[in-house]
């Protein structure tokens, strides 16, 4: 069940909105997604690299106690 949960998270994460404005509801993981697929992976182990990705980013709030910061693109350019 928990693969499943992190399964429907990480297909959340790479959604485009359809329609004219074809918004990202994340572009960070959208980005890390695009990026496996230009390294040759198949869309299958593209989606469980961005799994493992939130697995750990799940992992590491639990032990650190923190709370989730997203990045946003433009401070994730300049360092």
């Amino acid at each position: 069940m928990l693969n499943a949960i992190f399964h429907n998270l990480a297909v959340q994460q790479i959604q485009v909105a359809k329609g004219k404005n074809k918004t990202l509801r994340n572009p960070l993981f959208y980005e890390f997604y695009q990026r496996k697929l230009a390294e040759g992976k198949t869309k299958k182990q593209a989606l469980i690299c961005v799994m493992r990705r939130l697995v750990n980013i799940i992992y590491s709030m639990m032990k650190h106690k923190t709370e989730y910061r997203a990045v946003t693109l433009t401070e994730r350019q300049v360092s």
